[in-house]
């Protein structure tokens, strides 16, 4: 109700409030549909209720803005069906198309009441932020950048970007740790938040401290786990995914959903979708490692016992054909040797014969031949005694020598000094083994060695 002061109709604040508050009741009294951008929600642990502040921005620049209030029924039904199909809580910093009243209290002034969100907008706001990220990162020649990073043959030092308390963390070092006895994986953790609004500025931190000291490391992986699908818009972030696709170091994602792939999954070098399948699928790539080492060692192992087979089968051939020819050589030389004394010893008989002969003959026809006569032939007959002892001599020397060359041979080529030598003699049912056709498994063969012989049995057979 109005008064006159000093001459003029005055109201109080409350007639004017109140003034107000019937003329929005009477023109505002259904409700709009309004797109706007949920600057802040305001949510209330204690109550339940939100107040979210609802802006228009152009140009970078704040053009209307507007109190709201969404009571706690209608938070709690919205926000689940965000969780349920966008995989995102309501949020600070989302674009909505909300169902308001208009309302206007005398104590709490102009407001707009929320009475439902369109999640379809919301929905398709989030993957044109996500089509227009990937879009620009193919623009710029990086969405393929990560995975063509120089990946180490065993990647031995991960730095590990995840929350220390995180389930999805605790996954994968059980997994990385289950293996400890045969591959040794360093981890190194960079902490940092994994969701809410300052996931993106935690991450690109993390990311950073990791870079400084990439040199250290072979591979990064993002863990994350045990939130369920909820908070996974900062990894659909350019920056982030910027920072992930051209990181100097392949990166790998696990963060534990089995929706749609981030931009984050889709740039990255591996994306494993849990935790688990990052850390199996670094112990993956040890076993095929580990597989290719044994099948060379095998392939090496059968070659080297090829070749010394082979070998052993043409020393034993060589050693009895010098064998056989050593011994050839000393009958033959034996019987020359024994050949020779025969024909001297008659050469000299004959030899003697003859002389005597014709001494004796001397004798008879010149009986009256003077002593210088007999003298000079008996000195000539010493000579040629001497000559013949000497060439006898030499001859016996020589064939000595001979002899005792041809036993040398022998005695070289003797199997004994071969086996000292580190070559073995195998035996099968007292055979020599000249060749695998000889073996069947489980033969029981004898190996003679220089400091003696064992027993084994024939488990694997390979023919060159």
């Amino acid at each position: 109700m109005s008064e006159i002061i000093a001459g003029r109709k005055t109201y109080t604040l409350l007639d004017l409030a109140e003034s107000i508050q019937r003329m929005f009741s009477s023109h505002f009294n259904r409700t709009y549909w309004v797109k706007a951008e949920m600057n802040k929600l305001n949510h209330y642990n204690q109550s339940g209720h939100c107040y979210p502040e609802l802006l228009q921005k152009e140009n970078g620049k704040t053009v209307a803005e507007f109190k709201s209030i969404l009571w706690k029924n209608d938070y709690d039904r919205v926000n689940r069906l965000f969780i349920d199909q966008i995989k995102e809580p309501l949020k600070d910093g989302i674009k909505v198309l909300c169902e308001v009243s208009v309302s206007y209290s005398p104590q709490y002034g102009l407001s707009l009441r929320i009475h439902d969100i369109d999640i379809n907008y919301t929905l398709g706001d989030i993957e044109a932020e996500k089509k227009a990220t990937i879009e620009r990162l193919k623009r710029e020649g990086l969405f393929q950048l990560n995975k063509t990073k120089q990946h180490a043959i065993l990647p031995k030092r991960i730095a590990v970007i995840s929350v220390e308390s995180s389930k999805g963390f605790a996954d994968f070092q059980d997994i990385i740790d289950s293996q400890r006895e045969r591959f040794s994986i360093f981890r190194m953790l960079f902490p940092a938040l994994l969701q809410g609004d300052k996931a993106v500025e935690s991450l690109l931190g993390a990311l950073q401290r990791v870079r400084c000291v990439s040199n250290h490391f072979d591979a990064v992986a993002i863990i994350r786990g045990g939130g369920g699908d909820v908070g996974l818009s900062c990894f659909n972030h350019y920056e982030l995914a910027r920072a992930i696709a051209d990181f100097p170091l392949p990166v790998y994602t696990g963060i534990g959903h089995s929706t749609n792939e981030t931009v984050c999954e889709l740039v990255s070098f591996y994306n494993g979708i849990t935790p688990t399948k990052v850390a199996q699928q670094l112990l993956d790539q040890f076993e095929r490692f580990e597989s290719v080492v044994l099948e060379s060692q095998r392939i090496i192992v059968g070659r080297s016992h090829e070749i010394l087979t082979a070998e052993n089968r043409e020393l034993n051939m060589h050693s009895r054909i010098i064998q056989q020819a050593a011994i050839g050589m000393l009958i033959n030389n034996r019987q020359r040797l024994t050949h020779s004394m025969s024909e001297l010893t008659k050469a000299g008989e004959q030899f003697l014969a003859n002389n005597n002969a014709q001494l004796q003959s001397l004798v008879q026809r010149i009986p009256s031949e003077s002593r210088h006569r007999i003298n000079s032939a008996s000195e000539r007959i010493e000579q040629l005694q001497r000559q013949l002892l000497l060439a006898s001599s030499q001859f016996l020397s020589q064939t000595v020598n001979d002899v005792n060359h041809l036993e040398k041979i022998v005695t070289l080529t003797n199997p004994q000094n071969i086996l000292r030598k580190g070559y073995s003699i195998t035996y099968v049912n007292g055979v020599p083994v000249r060749d695998t056709a000889q073996l069947k498994l489980g033969d029981s063969v004898t190996t003679i060695v220089d400091g003696g012989r064992f027993e084994s049995e024939v488990k694997t057979i390979q023919s060159s």
